[in-house]
Formats: C-alpha cells, structure tokens, sequence
C-alpha cells in the first residue's frame, strides 16, 4: 500500500527572516522600487532570498524551496481554476510579472496538473504536495472555502491516499437530527442518487477526506459519497487522512496502518 507523509509549515520565508537583522528599505532601494514594495508590504518584515541558480542548490537545507514549490503549485492551480493575475498578485504580495512567470513558465518539469481523483491526489503526495492538493479540490471542486482556511490556521500532517475499510468510520452530515450537520432530505437524496449513479456508471471519483484526533476518525468532506458507497456495498474506499499533531499521527499508524491488511 502506497502512503505519503507531508507536513506543511506555511511561514517558513518568515522565520528565515525574524533570524537576521533587518535594514531598512529606505537605505537601499530606489525610490521607484520603494514605492512598489509600500505597495504590496508597508509596513511588514519580509525576507528577500537571493537569485536562484542552477549552479547553486539554493534552499535544500532551509525548507525556502520546498515552500515555494508549494506556494507556486497552488498559484497555477488557481490561475487554472480561473483566478486572475492581479487577483493572485494582490494575495500572495507579488508583483503581477512575477505571477505571470509563474504561471505561464513551460519549463517546470515537475508542474502537476490537477484532477480531482485519488489517482492525482497519489501522484500530488509523491511530490510532496498533498496538502496542496487537498486545499485545490475544497476550494474549486467543493466549494469549501471555510473547511480550507480551517485546515490552514495550524500546521497539520497528511497521509494518502489510504484504503481505508468504510466500516471504520460514518459519515458526519445528512437529514437525520443527530447529524453534525443537517442537510435537507430533498437535496440529500438527489446528492446520494447523483453519486450512486457516478459510481455505477464507474466515474472517476475524488478520496474521502477524513480527520483523526483523540483517537477518532471523523468523515470531514463527502458524506453523500460515502452513502453513496455503503448502498452500493463498497467496502474500501480511498481517504486523505490528516492529523494536527504527531502524537495523533503516530497513534493512527499504531492502531490502523500497521494492522491495515487484518481489518475488514
């Protein structure tokens, strides 16, 4: 079985910087360039790293290129899913010509298209770049735009995609009142119906993605799937794990992936 650790820290350029003293810009920028950095950062540190270079292996040891490896994968996502140049400048602080090189550079070998199926999660996790992933298919394919700046607000650890047994855990929304969250049985069944119908019909469909803490799994995203599966009589299906610690996640190898193959 195929699994794939990330752990993402979203501030590293920020903790480079906070480790050197800082000048100020004043002192060594041209007005003109001045002007365009108040633009974008009056007022914040930031951490200028020096030019990249192929005969320079610049970042391996301070974790500068793995993060914007991230970062530059998730703004080509974007631009894919239909976000602006000026948009994704005045998100991530950069100047619109630096965007566009980013998104229109042909040369990244290692530039990964995204679909949303486990076969492309799998692939995005061997890059290194699940989390990325992840934070793609809630954003443009669900629609999620809370449970993504959720995720976001820590540090959290990823594995998968995993196949998982569905008897280990249920889904966390529907009509019922017990539910976490109520959804109208109306709309409930046509979503069931729509993913029975995908499944039958043998679609390509996207993991489940599932939360582990305190010794739980708890289905956070795709719910009318994972009905969709259970009346299909599905018995394993592929799931994106995520913890917000290692002891969680040690604790999920410990009692499910080291006994994965015994469990039904």
């Amino acid at each position: 079985m195929h699994t794939q650790d990330t752990y993402c820290k979203n501030e590293t350029g920020r903790e480079a910087a906070m480790s050197e003293n800082y000048i100020n810009a004043e002192q060594i920028l041209p007005p003109q360039l001045l002007e365009q950095v108040q633009k974008y950062a009056a007022g914040k540190l930031l951490y200028v790293p020096t030019a990249e270079t192929e005969a320079s292996p610049w970042g391996e040891s301070t974790g500068q290129r793995s993060y914007y490896r991230k970062r530059n994968q998730m703004i080509r996502n974007k631009f894919h899913y239909g976000v602006g140049i000026s948009k994704l400048a005045e998100e991530y602080f950069l100047s619109q010509e630096t965007i566009k090189k980013i998104v229109y550079n042909r040369k990244e070998d290692r530039n990964l298209p995204f679909y949303p199926s486990a076969a492309s999660a799998e692939q995005y996790g061997r890059e290194n770049l699940l989390e990325e992933w992840v934070h793609t298919y809630l954003l443009f394919e669900r629609k999620n735009k809370e449970f993504s700046e959720g995720l976001y607000r820590e540090p959290r650890y990823y594995l998968g995609p995993l196949a998982m047994p569905l008897s280990l855990y249920s889904r966390s929304s529907g009509p019922e009142e017990h539910m976490k969250w109520r959804v109208h049985p109306v709309v409930w069944k046509e979503k069931v119906a729509l993913w029975q119908q995908r499944i039958r019909e043998q679609a390509v469909l996207p993991p489940l993605i599932v939360g582990y803490a305190g010794g739980r799994l708890e289905l956070n995203c795709g719910s009318p799937l994972y009905e969709a599966l259970v009346r299909e009589e599905i018995r394993y299906y592929p799931v994106i794990l995520w913890c917000s610690s290692e002891a969680d996640q040690e604790d999920f190898r410990r009692k499910y992936l080291e006994n994965m193959a015994t469990l039904s």
